[in-house]
């Protein structure tokens, strides 16, 4: 039997138990590869192929890319591709596949992302964000290239925070914040045996594997169910679809959390509004910056 250059002479099983085929290749070698490979059309040759493809490039010595110019082939490949050595305007020396060169993945050696493109800087000065107020632009840059800024907040303490973080409102204070409410938390906050009421009334969490707190998507496409309560995590078994695990954990939240709460509202005869509309604030805070004692 013939595949591709190679001609299969006998086919046996290896001391593991793989199905294997020796085979005769049109350049003369001899190779031992696996059977389902051979049949499928993978393996072709026994090499060799391999090697007088890796041989081939396409000539772009000279060309420009950007500000990338490409001065030679190396013998390193990435994913098939041959790397360039190619030089910047800047001087470097940068290495770079012919692929993302051709395809303008790659203009420059990174030169342009370190000292921030010009044309998309923002000026920040003196403009609040929050609690903090922009004084004046650094020379660093995050991994993204976003510009960071010398901030100083209401509480006198100086920050440098990324643009980014200040234009989404991801960072509102040097920290402060954060430090206040942590210390809000044990005089606002009910813990009845470890278990946190407020937690347990917050609003649903969909920053997971399957969108729903409690829920998680396995590897193999099946979805893992559990809940916390009293610090235990209870296991809640491993379902097909994510409607069934869904409905599971919904169960146990009127099992576990809302029978909980409604008793612990009922002792307490909810002491009143204003001590609620407390509560509630400091948990959506805690939901959005991270406050987690394992309550899902």
């Amino acid at each position: 039997m013939r595949f591709g250059q190679l001609t299969v002479q006998a086919v046996f099983r290896d001391s593991k138990g793989a199905v294997k085929c020796r085979c005769r290749c049109d350049c003369g070698h001899m190779t031992e590869v696996h059977w389902h490979n051979v049949k499928a059309g993978r393996t072709k040759s026994c090499g060799c192929r391999e090697e007088a493809n890796r041989r081939k490039f396409r000539d772009i010595t000279g060309q420009r890319f950007g500000k990338l110019i490409a001065l030679s082939p190396t013998k390193e490949r990435r994913n098939g591709n041959v790397v360039w050595k190619c030089r910047c305007d800047c001087g470097n020396l940068y290495y770079q596949s012919e692929r993302n060169l051709i395809r303008g993945f790659s203009k420059h050696c990174g030169c342009e992302k370190r000292r921030g493109n010009p044309a998309e800087f923002r000026d920040l000065t003196d403009q609040r964000f929050n609690r903090l107020r922009a004084l004046s632009p650094t020379e660093k840059r995050t991994g993204g290239g976003s510009v960071i800024w010398h901030c100083i907040c209401d509480c006198g303490k100086e920050a440098d925070v990324s643009e980014t973080a200040l234009v989404h409102g991801s960072q509102i204070s040097c920290g402060c914040r954060v430090q206040e409410v942590g210390k809000e938390l044990s005089t606002h906050l009910h813990f009845i045996d470890g278990t946190c009421i407020e937690f347990l009334k917050r609003k649903q969490r969909s920053d997971n594997s399957s969108g729903y707190t409690g829920v998680y998507r396995t590897r193999n496409g099946k979805y893992r169910v559990g809940i916390t309560f009293k610090k235990t995590r209870y296991y809640l078994g491993t379902y097909d679809t994510f409607e069934k695990a869904k409905q599971i954990r919904q169960d146990a939240e009127k099992r576990y959390h809302q029978s909980f709460v409604k008793n612990y509202e009922e002792e307490e005869n909810i002491k009143g509004n204003s001590d609620a509309v407390r509560r509630s604030y400091l948990a959506d805070f805690v939901y959005h910056y991270g406050f987690d004692h394992n309550m899902g």
